[in-house]
């Protein structure tokens, strides 16, 4: 969890005179009684390392969002996410905004390159 990134987020947010709540939470420990949030916005793990660790993420936000989910995915998993997202987490729709190319550099010990170029889809999942 980025603490920078979040400060960055708020700082941009109250500049933009927009009000907004920011949550830095482990999502696997989230305790929710229904939906509690109008919108998410995720960059989730793409699922690389482990399988499907992107779709864990969505499903919770899937679970706490009255609206809609904004989320970073891998181009090369596209369909599978969209088939999943609707059939298995229950969401109204999926829809690729855009498609964006990150210089991902190495940032944790188990990346073996130092710097990967991977293509991502901007999502928009809307809740039922």
């Amino acid at each position: 969890m980025d603490s920078d990134a979040l400060e960055a987020a708020a700082s941009n947010a109250s500049e933009l005179e927009i009000e907004m709540d920011f949550m830095k939470c482990d999502i696997g420990n989230l305790m929710w009684r229904g939906p509690i949030v109008d919108t998410v916005i995720m960059n989730p793990p793409f699922g690389t390392r482990k399988k499907g660790a992107d779709l864990g993420f969505l499903y919770t936000a899937l679970k706490i969002s009255t609206g809609a989910v904004y989320s970073l995915h891998k181009t090369s998993t596209r369909e599978h996410v969209k088939r999943t997202a609707i059939r298995d987490l229950n969401a109204k729709t999926a829809e690729v905004l855009c498609e964006l190319r990150f210089d991902l550099p190495a940032l944790y010990k188990f990346h073996k390159k130092r710097e990967v170029d991977i293509v991502v889809d901007l999502w928009r999942f809307t809740c039922n």
